[in-house]
């Protein structure tokens, strides 16, 4: 009988232990379940993003956005912050839908200009200066409008026009990147001569340009006058023009 008893005893000691124990697991798994659940906010792409886009450009058209995840679904090393990418350009496409991870996208001086070059374009070098490329101010990854002006003689017509709405650059000099160039060439520090200490603009500006507009381009430089235009950061559109002559500029 006692024996009986004792048997019943521990019985009931290990049930109910078995069920304090199983109580916690249980209450366990709930908390890795609802841990697993918590909202984690990450940057991800709304469309498919193509390689050599500008970080800061995605950010500003609303390409890259923060979203919220479950944490289960978080993927290793990806970003919620912008500041994680910015000053940095695209290495290799992105699906729609696809997280951000830092690894994407690298600094433009690391990656090679050829990283900045969107599909379906090249990089095309025109000569620069103070006054036509914008006193000097135009840096990579701003977009600029490029004028031409003909001058037929006196058998026709002068005219200026413009010929390429919107471009962007891809270097200026030889800086690819918001990072200060490392080499200083001809006694430039800083964008100043050391012995003036007046700024210098770079020799050359570097422009993204379908095939196409790259002709377009190189017959103005040859055979015209090219101006370059900075695009504000703000414009969404640039209104068309007809071009102006002597006359459309006299005219009342």
């Amino acid at each position: 009988m006692r024996s009986r008893l004792l048997i019943l005893v521990t019985a009931i000691v290990f049930g109910l232990l078995a069920a304090v124990l199983t109580g916690r697991y249980l209450a366990s798994l709930e908390r890795g379940v609802a841990a697993e659940d918590e909202p984690i906010e990450v940057l991800v792409a709304q469309e498919a993003l193509e390689r050599g886009a500008a970080a800061d450009q995605l950010i500003a058209d609303g390409l890259i956005v923060r979203e919220s995840i479950p944490r289960r679904y978080v993927a290793d090393e990806a970003v919620s912050s912008v500041a994680a990418i910015e000053g940095r350009v695209l290495a290799e496409n992105i699906s729609k839908g696809e997280q951000i991870t830092q690894v994407r996208f690298k600094f433009p001086a690391e990656a090679g200009l050829a990283y900045g070059i969107p599909e379906d374009h090249v990089a095309v070098s025109i000569p620069n200066d103070a006054v036509k490329g914008v006193a000097g101010l135009v840096k990579p990854g701003d977009f600029v409008m490029a004028v031409v002006t003909f001058d037929p003689g006196p058998q026709g017509e002068a005219i200026s026009r413009v010929f390429i709405p919107r471009a962007r650059v891809l270097a200026v000099g030889g800086a690819i990147g918001a990072e200060p160039p490392a080499a200083r060439e001809q006694g430039v520090l800083g964008g100043q001569t050391e012995e003036a200490g007046e700024p210098q603009a770079p020799s050359t500006i570097t422009l993204a340009l379908p095939p196409a507009d790259v002709e377009r381009l190189v017959f103005a430089e040859e055979k015209g006058t090219v101006w370059l235009a900075l695009i504000g950061s703000a414009a969404t559109e640039i209104p068309a023009t007809r071009g102006q002559t002597l006359r459309s500029v006299l005219a009342d």
